[in-house]
C-alpha cells in the first residue's frame, strides 16, 4: 500500500501530539492536584504568619505605651509633689520671717493643699505626719473622715506587695533616704458619681522634714489601662478589616479567638458562644482540638457544612491551621475547604488537557496546510524571493549544491538575509535611541515622585502645626481675638465664644466695635502704640455684667508679618483674683481692728477693776457690822446709825449698788470681747448650745454703731430653749462666729427694710431632734426671693451694696458647720415673711 507524503506526516504528527497529551495528563495529575492543594494552604500558613507578625508587632506597641504612660505619670506626680512641697515651703518661710504664727502656717498650708486639684478633679494631694507605730493623717481632700484619727485596721492593710497598713508603707518610704519614693496600694477613687470601690493606685511620697510632714499625690492604675484597652480594641477592629480582604484558596477564611474559646474575629460567629462547636470528625470540642494542635504543628482536619446551601449538613471535609499568640491569649486561625483546595488543581489539570488538544488539533490543521506545499510551492517561492531580492543585492554566503531549484534558492536566500541584516542594525539604533528615551524619562519621574513627596510632608507638617497652634489657642484660659488692619475679626477662640455667647461663625467678617463695643473703644486708644509697634497693656479694667462687676487685664499686641497687619487682644477674667485681694485687704483691717479693740479692752479692764474695787471698799468700810467702822464713826463724832440713815434718805448705796452692777455688766462685756477675739484653735469640747447662743446674743448687743445704721437691742428678741438639752461636741468660738454672723444678717435685714407696722423680732430656738441639737434663728424681716436663696451660700455672694460686705459670712458658716462639725445647715424664706436659718450639730460627734 503506497501513503502519500502529506498522510503521513499527519499521521505521524497526530500520534506524538496524542501520546505527549495522554502522558501529561496521567502522569501530571495526581502531582499537580497535590502541588496546588500544598501551595494554597502554605499560602494560608503564610497569612497565619504574617498576622502572627502584626500581632507581635502591635503587642510591643501596647507595652511600650503602657510603660511610657506609667513613667510619664509617675513623673507627673513626681512634679506634683514637688509643688506641693514648694506651697509648704513658703508658708515655713513666713513662719520664720516672723510674718506668721506656726499655727496659722500649717493651717494655710493645709487648707493651700486641700484646694489643691488636676487631672480633671481626680488628682490630689494629701498629708500625714510622723508620729510612730502609726502615722495620723493631717489633710485628706476626698475622705475627711480619716482625717486627725490614727488609722489602722484591715481597712488600711492595702498596699499591694506585702498589704501591710498604708500609712507606715509611706513613713517607711519618706524615712528612708533620699526621704522620698513611690508606693503601691488600693485605694478608693473620687469620680463624679462619688467614690469607687478599691482601685490599684500608685504615688509618690516626700518628706517635708522641717514640720516633720509627708506629703504625697497618686495615679490610678486603671486611668492607664483604661488608654491601653482602647488601644487594644483599635488592632481589633484593624485586624477585622485586614482579614475581611483576605481570601483563603475559594472559599476560606481567618479568625482568631481567645483562650476563653470566644470568637474575637470571625466573619460567621464572631460574639456567639461556642459551646456547641464540635468537630463532627472526632466528636469533640472544635475549638479545644485547635488549642491543642496550636502545641503541635497547628494543622488540624475536621467536618464542618457550608452555607448558604449546606447550613447544618456537617460533611464537608475542612482543613486549618492555628498559632497561638501567647502574651494576649489570642488563636489565630485559617481554614479552608479540602474540595475547594482540589478544585484549584483540578481545574489546572482541565486546562493541561485543554491545551493538549488545542495543541493536537493546530499542528493536525497546519500539518495538513503545510504538507501540501512542501514541494509545490518550491518554484514558486524562488520565483516569488528573486522579485523581492532584485532590488537589495547582497554576496551570496550560503553555498549552493544540489539541483538548479536549490542553487535558485540558495542565491534568494543570501539576499534575504542581507537585508534582514541591515533592517536588524536600523531596529537595534531604533531600539537604543528608544532606551535612552526610556532611561531619561524613567529619571524624570523619579525627580518628580522625590519632589511630590517633599511637597506632600511639607504640607502635612504645616497641617501638623497649624491645628497644634490651634489646639493651643483654643486650650487657653484667656479671651483671644485677631483683627486686620480694617478692624475686621479673622480669629475668635472658644474662650471669646463662650463668654460673649456668639459663635465664631457669628464674628468672623465683622468689625470688632459692632461685635464688641467696650473692646472697641479701648482698641481705639491702643492705635498709636499698635502703630509703633508696641503693645498695649490695661490692667484691671472694670466693666459691669450681670448686676456684678467685672474686671480684667487687657493686652493688645501689634500684629505685622507677611504683608498681613493687624492686632491680637487678650482678655483675662482676673474678677476672682481682685475680690481676693480685696478680702486679704479687707481682713487685715479686721485683724488691725481686732487687735486694738483687745488692747483697748485691756486698758479699759484696768481702771474698771478699780472702780469696782473701790465700790466694794466703800460698802465695806460704811457697814455697821465691821467693828473698826463703827470704832472710826465714833472717834470722828458721828454714829453709824446716822450715817446709815444720811446714806439712805441721800440714796448713796443704791449708787453704790449701780456702780457695782455696772461695772459687773461692763466687766462680762469685756472678758465676751477678749474671748472672741482671742484667736481660736478650732478646739473642739462639750458644749450648752442654749449658752453659746445667750453668750453670742451678748455680744451682738453691743454691736451697733452709725454706719451700721440699726441698733440690735431694739430688737424684741424671744426665746424658746427645749429643757434638759445634752452636751454636743464643738468649737466654741467657731460656733459663735455662726451665730453672730446669723444674728447680724437678720438685724440688717430688718433695719434695710423696715415695716413700720411690724415689731422688728428675732425668734432663738434650741430643740433636740434625733441623735441632733438643732439651732433655729428665725427673723420677721423681708424675706428672700427663690433666685437669693439659691446662691446665699456661695462665696462672694452679697446683696448688700459694694464695700459693705464681703460676700463670705455664710459660706464660711456653712463650711464651719458641714465640714468642721459634720452637721447640716438649711434656710427656709419667703419674700415677705421672714426667713429662718437652722443648724444641725450631732449629740455624739462621730471620731
Amino acid at each position: 500500500m503506497t501513503y502519500s507524503t502529506r498522510t503521513l506526516i499527519l499521521t505521524f504528527t497526530a500520534l506524538i501530539v496524542i501520546f505527549t497529551a495522554v502522558g501529561i495528563g496521567y502522569f501530571a495529575q495526581r502531582e499537580i492536584t497535590s502541588s496546588v492543594s500544598r501551595s494554597e494552604f502554605r499560602h494560608a500558613k503564610d497569612l497565619v504568619e504574617t498576622v502572627y507578625l502584626n500581632v507581635l508587632n502591635e503587642y510591643q506597641g501596647l507595652v511600650f505605651y503602657e510603660n511610657s504612660a506609667l513613667a510619664r505619670r509617675k513623673e507627673e506626680i513626681r512634679s506634683i509633689v514637688g509643688i506641693a512641697c514648694s506651697i509648704v515651703s513658703n508658708e515655713y518661710e513666713k513662719y520664720r520671717s516672723g510674718s506668721k504664727s506656726l499655727s496659722d502656717a500649717q493651717t494655710d498650708a493645709l487648707n493651700s493643699l486641700k484646694l489643691f486639684r488636676y487631672n480633671n478633679g481626680k488628682g490630689y494631694v494629701w498629708v500625714n505626719d510622723t508620729s510612730s507605730p502609726v502615722p495620723k493623717v493631717l489633710m485628706h481632700p476626698t475622705i475627711p473622715e480619716i482625717v486627725g484619727r490614727v488609722n489602722k485596721g484591715p481597712r488600711f492593710n492595702v498596699t499591694v506587695d506585702q498589704r501591710e497598713n498604708l500609712f507606715v508603707a509611706f513613713l517607711k518610704t519618706a524615712m528612708e533616704e533620699p526621704g522620698e519614693g513611690y508606693v503601691k496600694y488600693l485605694w478608693p477613687k473620687p469620680t463624679p458619681e462619688g467614690l469607687t470601690e478599691d482601685r490599684e493606685k500608685i504615688s509618690y511620697v516626700k518628706l517635708f522634714k522641717n514640720w516633720n510632714w509627708i506629703i504625697g499625690s497618686g495615679v490610678y492604675i486603671d486611668d492607664i489601662q483604661a488608654d491601653v484597652s482602647k488601644r487594644r480594641k483599635a488592632m481589633l477592629e484593624e485586624l477585622q478589616a485586614t482579614f475581611e480582604q483576605i481570601k483563603v484558596g475559594k472559599s476560606g477564611y481567618m479568625y482568631i479567638f481567645s483562650g476563653e474559646k470566644k470568637f474575637l474575629i470571625h466573619p460567621i460567629y464572631e460574639g456567639e458562644p461556642s459551646d456547641d462547636f464540635i468537630n463532627h470528625r472526632t466528636g469533640r470540642h472544635l475549638l479545644v482540638e485547635m488549642i491543642e494542635a496550636s502545641r503541635d504543628d497547628g494543622e488540624l482536619l475536621y467536618l464542618w457544612d457550608k452555607p448558604p446551601d449546606h447550613t447544618g449538613e456537617f460533611k464537608f471535609l475542612k482543613r486549618g491551621y492555628v498559632k497561638y499568640f501567647e502574651p494576649l491569649d489570642w488563636y489565630i486561625c485559617a481554614a479552608v475547604y479540602v474540595d475547594a483546595l482540589k478544585e484549584a488543581a483540578t481545574g489546572l489539570t482541565n486546562k493541561v488537557f485543554l491545551v493538549a488538544a488545542t495543541v493536537l488539533a493546530l499542528a493536525l490543521v497546519l500539518t495538513f496546510i503545510f504538507s501540501g506545499r512542501i514541494i509545490r510551492p518550491l518554484q514558486a517561492l524562488t520565483e516569488a524571493t528573486r522579485r523581492i531580492g532584485a532590488d537589495m543585492p547582497s554576496p551570496i554566503t550560503i553555498p549552493c549544491r544540489g539541483s538548479s531549484e536549490t542553487r535558485e534558492l540558495g542565491t534568494v536566500m543570501n539576499q534575504m538575509l542581507a537585508s534582514i541584516s541591515q533592517n536588524i542594525r536600523e531596529k537595534e539604533k531604533l531600539l537604543q535611541a528608544l532606551e535612552q528615551g526610556n532611561m531619561e524619562l524613567q529619571q524624570t519621574n523619579e525627580k518628580l515622585e522625590n519632589e511630590i513627596s517633599e511637597h506632600m510632608e511639607a504640607r502635612e507638617e504645616l497641617v501638623r502645626l497649624r491645628n497644634n497652634l490651634n489646639s493651643i489657642i483654643e486650650s487657653m484660659p484667656s479671651i483671644l481675638i485677631g483683627v486686620d488692619e480694617n478692624d475686621v475679626i479673622t480669629h475668635w477662640n472658644s474662650k471669646a465664644e463662650e463668654d460673649s455667647g456668639i459663635s465664631y461663625e457669628e464674628a468672623k467678617g465683622r468689625l470688632l466695635p459692632e461685635v464688641l463695643p467696650f473692646i472697641g473703644k479701648i482698641f481705639d486708644k491702643a492705635r498709636k502704640d499698635i502703630a509703633a509697634g508696641r503693645s498695649y497693656e490695661l490692667n484691671k479694667n472694670r466693666r459691669q455684667l450681670d448686676d456684678s462687676p467685672r474686671y480684667e487685664d487687657i493686652t493688645i499686641y501689634p500684629l505685622d508679618g507677611q504683608g498681613e497687619n493687624g492686632a491680637v487682644i487678650r482678655l483675662d477674667d482676673i474678677t476672682t483674683r481682685v475680690q481676693i485681694e480685696e478680702i486679704m485687704v479687707q481682713t487685715e483691717k479686721m485683724m488691725s481692728v481686732g487687735g486694738l479693740a483687745a488692747g483697748m479692752a485691756h486698758e479699759i479692764n484696768n481702771p474698771l477693776s478699780a472702780i469696782l474695787q473701790a465700790a466694794q471698799n466703800i460698802r465695806r468700810r460704811t457697814s455697821p457690822d465691821i467693828p473698826r467702822n463703827a470704832k472710826a464713826a465714833e472717834e470722828s463724832g458721828i454714829s453709824m446709825s446716822g450715817l446709815m440713815e444720811y446714806m439712805t434718805r441721800r440714796k448713796i448705796l443704791k449708787m453704790l449698788d449701780g456702780i457695782s452692777a455696772s461695772a459687773k455688766r461692763a466687766s462680762a462685756i469685756i472678758s465676751n470681747m477678749l474671748e472672741f477675739s482671742r484667736k481660736s484653735d478650732a478646739h473642739q469640747t462639750s458644749c450648752k448650745l442654749e449658752k453659746l447662743v445667750e453668750k453670742a446674743l451678748k455680744l451682738a448687743e453691743q454691736d451697733y454703731n452709725l454706719k451700721k445704721k440699726y441698733d440690735f437691742r431694739q430688737i424684741e428678741i424671744k426665746r424658746e430653749y427645749d429643757t434638759g438639752l445634752p452636751y454636743v461636741i464643738c468649737s466654741p468660738t467657731e460656733i459663735e462666729q455662726v451665730l453672730l454672723n446669723l444674728l447680724g444678717n437678720a438685724a440688717q435685714a430688718m433695719q434695710e427694710n423696715p415695716s413700720p407696722e411690724k415689731t422688728p423680732i428675732i425668734v432663738l430656738r434650741v430643740k433636740k431632734e434625733g441623735n441632733y441639737i438643732v439651732t433655729e434663728i428665725e427673723d420677721n424681716g423681708p424675706g428672700m426671693d427663690e433666685e437669693t436663696r439659691k446662691k446665699v451660700f456661695e462665696p462672694f455672694f452679697t446683696t448688700k451694696p459694694e464695700g459693705v460686705g464681703t460676700g463670705l459670712g455664710l459660706s464660711v458658716s456653712y463650711f464651719i458647720i458641714t465640714k468642721n462639725h459634720s452637721g447640716h445647715f438649711s434656710l427656709e424664706s419667703t419674700p415677705g415673711h421672714g426667713t429662718k436659718f437652722s443648724f444641725k450639730l450631732p449629740i455624739n460627734n462621730p471620731e
